[in-house]
């Protein structure tokens, strides 16, 4: 067994146990990667959003520029890569245990809020009091926040709700 030794360096030593088991890892799975991919569509030419952002493949916004071209393999390294950081930041800053199904819904929703809305918003607020069903309640209250409403966000919110209300890993 190992278990951390003392000391401003300190490493692991043989034979000694380690208090506390290390939080489970997650990555978006291909459930949750088909989740994204549904709602946010295959564009395989940069398009411009109603904001006026381009956009192409599954969503990716950082790199799209007018007159771009992507196979559909071009768009999942993309939307893989535009995942990364919602991934860290679930990992890394939602503290309480999530299940697959849970984690899934939470990327889905950051990947079509954004990161900045995500780390204020009344979601992570209630994740962050261990209040799980009233962050449940919070994710499926953002297509409210729309205006004019969206029945797109609707949709994609109570698929995102359900999948967030499956236990089973």
């Amino acid at each position: 067994m190992l278990r951390p030794a003392q000391g401003e360096n300190a490493r692991f030593e043989l034979g000694q146990s380690v208090s506390a088991a290390a939080p489970q890892r997650r990555k978006v799975s291909r459930e949750g990667l088909l989740l994204i991919k549904s709602f946010e569509g295959f564009r395989p030419r940069t398009v411009l959003r109603r904001d006026g952002t381009p956009v192409i493949g599954y969503g990716h916004s950082r790199s799209a520029r007018p007159g771009a071209v992507v196979s559909e393999a071009e768009a999942e390294l993309l939307l893989q890569y535009d995942l990364m950081p919602i991934v860290a930041l679930l990992n890394e800053r939602v503290r309480l245990p999530l299940n697959q199904h849970q984690f899934d819904a939470l990327a889905s929703f950051i990947f079509s809020i954004g990161l900045e809305r995500f780390q204020t918003s009344d979601v992570l607020e209630k994740l962050d009091a261990d209040a799980l069903p009233e962050a449940a309640d919070a994710l499926s209250a953002w297509p409210e926040r729309a205006s004019p409403p969206v029945d797109a966000l609707y949709r994609r919110r109570s698929a995102e709700r359900a999948l967030f209300d499956t236990a089973h890993d």
